[in-house]
């Protein structure tokens, strides 16, 4: 009986063999058919997903999403830099630490790749230096401000790449501060909550420096060559290293930033009902009223047209000369009301590529489409979550 069982079993082992010989053997590991990883596409949209803590990657014009990338809870800031290779992405600064995510876009002269996350860096807290979706430069080098420290990191763009080392050089401004920056020639403004406004030369040496109470938002006018900086009660005006006024605001609402279009300056901030029309030639103020509250602003590609975003649920086109409403273009209901703070983005925003403006909508999960040509809401992105910052990325 022992031969026969043995015997049955030999034959069941023989027959597995035959109808699965990928058993008999180990798998091969031979060469895979290789692809090129490139595609076309006009531009892709970067969108910080507070939600679900991701920047999700979509590429237009089809507004499929091509990638979800995870990153620290939650962004608050996020820019490209000037060679479109990488995205720069700052968390909330509530945490012990605070992240900085850099991504490689694959956005490359040839086509579309896949986005990945290129490196992850702990610069220290209170990351800024972001000039609305852009990362800017400073003396001929990218820059990041490490508030905390009131130090201002500077760094080529191939520091960026995954292989290689993350080095940089420093600029201490000595202060620990929310930082505001503007290049002029060879030295650089920084204006500062609690510091003032002062001028640095490219060794750190102070040149000079003017009060200027919770100052939030700084601009150049390149016509006069003035500085202005926006301060608790009024706007103080520069020329070279002399102060030449201060404006004080016709109305209760204060600047907290600059949109600057091709015809004028506007003070703007979250929040407010008011824009604020600059005359930087005759140094005036003029209040412009918008009807309702502000929650997001931009510029046409073109510079000549503002685009606000109101609580009242619209997309408006201003005149960018004196503010003026050209369309208004329904986008949504009206929008919650949203209180930002630095733990994380909750407001919504806008980006512009040719005819086209794309508007987050944090409590839908959407993003709509518009032609501001036109007036004409076009469709609605589905992200889901929910959608802050965008940064979009032209292909060519």
């Amino acid at each position: 009986m022992k031969i026969k069982y043995g015997l049955v079993l030999a034959l069941l082992i023989a027959l597995t063999l035959i109808v699965y010989p990928t058993l008999a053997a180990p798998p091969q590991h031979g060469p895979a058919p290789e692809y090129k990883e490139l595609w076309q596409g006009e531009a892709r949209l970067f969108v910080a997903d507070n939600a679900r803590n991701e920047i999700v990657v979509v590429d237009l014009p089809d507004g499929q999403v091509t990638a979800r990338l995870n990153v620290p809870p939650k962004t608050m800031t996020m820019g490209v830099t000037p060679d479109k290779a990488y995205l720069i992405v700052a968390r909330g600064r509530d945490a012990d630490r605070q992240h900085v995510s850099v991504i490689a876009t694959g956005v490359e002269k040839e086509g579309l790749r896949l986005p990945f996350i290129a490196k992850t860096l702990l610069l220290g807290k209170a990351i800024g230096g972001f000039h609305g979706s852009h990362v800017h430069e400073l003396w001929g080098k990218l820059f990041l401000v490490v508030e905390s420290q009131g130090k201002i990191h500077r760094f080529d763009a191939k520091v960026l790449d995954p292989a290689a080392a993350f080095e940089t050089s420093v600029l201490d401004v000595k202060t620990p501060d929310h930082y505001d920056l503007e290049e002029i020639g060879e030295r650089v403004w920084v204006g500062g909550i609690r510091s003032g406004v002062r001028l640095f030369d490219q060794q750190g040496k102070e040149v000079v420096r003017f009060e200027c109470p919770a100052n939030h938002g700084l601009i150049h006018d390149a016509k006069t060559k003035r500085m202005f900086f926006a301060c608790a009660q009024d706007v103080l005006v520069v020329e070279d290293t002399t102060l030449k006024t201060r404006i004080p605001y016709p109305i209760t609402e204060r600047i907290g930033a600059f949109t600057q279009t091709n015809g004028a300056i506007f003070g703007t901030s979250e929040g407010v009902q008011n824009l604020q029309l600059i005359d930087a030639a005759a140094l005036t103020i003029t209040p412009v009223p918008l009807k309702s509250t502000l929650y997001a602003r931009a510029t046409t590609p073109d510079k000549e047209n503002l685009l606000v975003l109101l609580q009242n649920g619209e997309l408006q086109v201003r005149d960018g000369k004196k503010g003026q409403v050209i369309r208004t273009i329904p986008v949504t209901q009206e929008l919650p009301e949203m209180d930002e703070t630095v733990a994380g983005a909750i407001m919504p925003s806008i980006a512009t590529y040719k005819e086209r403006a794309f508007v987050s909508l944090p409590h839908r999960g959407w993003i709509a489409e518009v032609d501001w040509q036109q007036g004409k809401l076009l469709r609605y992105l589905m992200i889901g979550g929910m959608p802050t910052r965008l940064v979009l990325v032209p292909a060519n």
